[in-house]
């Protein structure tokens, strides 16, 4: 039986933040870069990560998410870090008290370490210049009470569109696993189904991960607006709406 690795995934996620740190210096995202290669071939390297199935997609999604934004962030735009900008720093546009520009590499410690976090989590970039001009849903309005009114209901709903979707595959004899050979891989369950009834299981399985999604979201949101950390604006809704999913493109484009 495989076992999830907690501890390396999580010394991932550290090493995930900090190579994110805003310096000019590449000699130091350069040796965090190595030890990250290092930790995913301890990762891929130990057999009982690998199993079952369930354990390696889990992993080699998590792992292969953070190198295409770390290598997206660092290669794929403009030279790292000053061309990532926020919104609320006013990059380029001011000079500070030395004459410097107010770039990510020359703010004060406790800022450059905000910045990291901000930008090693803000995979949409929302609230940040770079952010993009379609494809987002539309920013809530600055109203602080309306927004936690709103979102409070979005929560409420998402639960219930969670619990529901949910109950369809509990509900389900094919989905049992007390049916099933204990070696059956995720796709012999629905393989048991008729042709007919898996669309419909494909539908809920799709608006559970959206509501899952979606039921979090309004959780973070509720905590950082309510304690007032972060303005209502930063916080549009993680999925589009449904009738945007009028075609492929759409779907993946607006929805999801």
């Amino acid at each position: 039986m495989g076992r999830y690795p907690w501890a390396e995934l999580l010394l991932l996620e550290v090493l995930h933040i900090i190579i994110l740190y805003p310096t000019r210096h590449h000699a130091y995202r350069v040796a965090v870069l190595a030890a990250i290669i290092c930790v995913t071939a301890q990762v891929y390297l130990t057999p009982e990560v690998t199993d079952p199935l369930t354990v390696t997609y889990s992993v080699g999604c998590t792992v292969a998410f953070r190198f295409m934004f770390m290598a997206y962030l660092l290669f794929a735009e403009g030279i790292f870090p000053d061309h990532w900008r926020r919104v609320r720093d006013e990059v380029n546009t001011k000079a500070d008290a030395s004459g410097l520009d107010n770039r990510p590499s020359n703010f004060p410690l406790t800022k450059k370490l905000w910045w990291m976090v901000d930008i090693a989590y803000s995979v949409r970039m929302i609230g940040w210049v770079q952010e993009p001009q379609s494809g987002i849903p539309s920013h809530p309005t600055p109203s602080r009470r309306a927004f936690l009114q709103k979102t409070f209901l979005k929560l409420i709903i998402n639960t219930i569109a969670v619990d529901f979707a949910s109950s369809v595959f509990a509900l389900s004899p094919a989905f049992d696993s007390r049916v099933h050979d204990p070696t059956d891989a995720p796709e012999t369950y629905l393989a048991a189904v008729p042709l007919l009834r898996r669309v419909p299981y494909v539908l809920s399985y799709a608006i559970m991960i959206g509501t899952g999604l979606g039921t979090v979201h309004n959780a973070v949101a509720l905590v950082c607006v309510g304690l007032g950390h972060s303005s209502p604006t930063l916080w549009p809704d993680i999925c589009g709406r449904w009738e945007d999913a009028c075609t492929l493109r759409k779907l993946w484009g607006y929805v999801y």
